[in-house]
């Protein structure tokens, strides 16, 4: 089956090596997305190990869409009742460019009507939608005349690990603290500390890194149980693979610290999630009053946008890169800010920096070797 991940900008090369570990053949590489062809087990697998990408969807069928009609009567033909019954619930995204339907929310209705009418037609009955927790997810895309339906095999975004217990304002995204971690190259040969932590999204993504814990392990839901060819031992096998991988974390290898009680207090309940999560030393400090970091890695999302008036961002990052070229001789530090122009402000030479986008932002991490 040829299926689609759909991934962040800027990430499309770092997830079709990802894929490609994961047994993923043929991966092709475009723009927000990666293609690449897998079997059943390989769809279950790459739902439950990605730790890059945002979602993977499975073409249905393709057809000519000259107008909303011609949508609703090739929709309503497709035999739906082998994806999901009447007792299930779906949702419908839409999106369209360039054809005679020129609104998006207008062909994701009659996409539903469609859906809606066939079971009322077959059994008397629909089932309902729920745009929140669907049990069926369906994605439709127009380009010109030609529409294309495509089921959501991760059963929502990705990002939602299942360990997010607490939080705080503005925390970063958990795709974006792996792929950081990956352009990092760690693998835990050093210790590695992020100082101004938040609810701690770095440091339980590289917990679950370093421990080859999957990142669906908390994910109880998936889109892949609506697709024909899905079995119950197939999942088994898959899911039991992975997580015979799994290893302990040794003691010290990760910590962190912020300012802020309730921060801290978020982190440590989301590390909690992990078996050894109370292995991360969490504190609650300024990382102004630390003594530094000596031959550690420290990866972290300093304050910035709607966390922080720009203009005391400017003088934290100014700060800390201070702080790193003072206290933390022998260390590497890798700084991502959504904000590309604070980046000047840190005040050191960039080893190197990469593109990293996260919420809309067209955000860097940069890397600084500290001598």
């Amino acid at each position: 089956m040829k299926i689609l991940g759909q991934i962040s900008q800027g990430l499309e090369e770092l997830g079709k090596t990802e894929l490609e570990k994961l047994g993923a053949k043929g991966a092709k590489a475009v723009f927000r997305g990666v293609f690449f062809e897998t079997d059943a087990a390989g769809a279950m697998r790459v739902n439950y190990c990605s730790r890059l990408f945002d979602r993977f969807l499975l073409p249905l069928f393709t057809f000519s869409c000259h107008d909303s009609d011609q949508l609703y009567s090739k929709a309503k033909k497709y035999h739906w009742e082998n994806l999901f019954g009447i007792k299930s619930t779906f949702a419908v995204t839409a999106a369209v460019s360039g054809g005679r339907i020129k609104h998006s929310r207008w062909a994701g209705l009659k996409l539903k009507d469609a859906i809606a009418d066939h079971f009322r037609d077959i059994c008397g009955k629909r089932p309902y939608v729920d745009r929140k927790e669907p049990d069926a997810g369906l994605d439709l895309r127009i380009r010109g005349s030609r529409a294309e339906v495509r089921l959501d095999l991760s059963g929502g975004a990705l990002h939602r690990r299942g360990y997010r217990k607490q939080t705080v304002k503005a925390p970063m995204r958990e795709t974006v603290a792996a792929a950081a971690l990956e352009m990092t190259g760690w693998k835990g040969e050093k210790p590695l500390s992020d100082p101004m932590c938040g609810s701690g999204t770095i440091l339980c993504e590289a917990l679950m890194k370093y421990c080859r814990i999957p990142a669906g392990y908390y994910r109880k839901k998936w889109g892949f149980y609506r697709m024909e060819e899905y079995s119950k031992l197939t999942w088994k096998q898959v899911k039991a693979e992975a997580d015979h991988r799994i290893i302990s974390l040794p003691e010290k290898l990760l910590s962190g610290s912020d300012v802020s009680h309730e921060a801290v207090s978020a982190a440590r309940s989301n590390l909690e999630t992990f078996r050894d999560g109370k292995k991360v030393i969490v504190s609650q400090r300024d990382w102004h009053e630390s003594q530094g970091y000596a031959d550690t890695v420290i990866l972290t999302n300093p304050p910035h946008g709607i966390r922080i008036f720009e203009e005391t961002a400017g003088m934290l990052v100014k700060e800390f890169g201070d702080f790193l070229k003072q206290k933390c001789q022998g260390s590497t530090a890798y700084i991502f800010l959504g904000d590309t122009k604070l980046l000047k402000k840190v005040g050191l030479r960039t080893a190197w920096r990469k593109e990293l986008s996260s919420g809309g932002l067209n955000g860097r991490l940069a890397r600084y070797d500290l001598y």
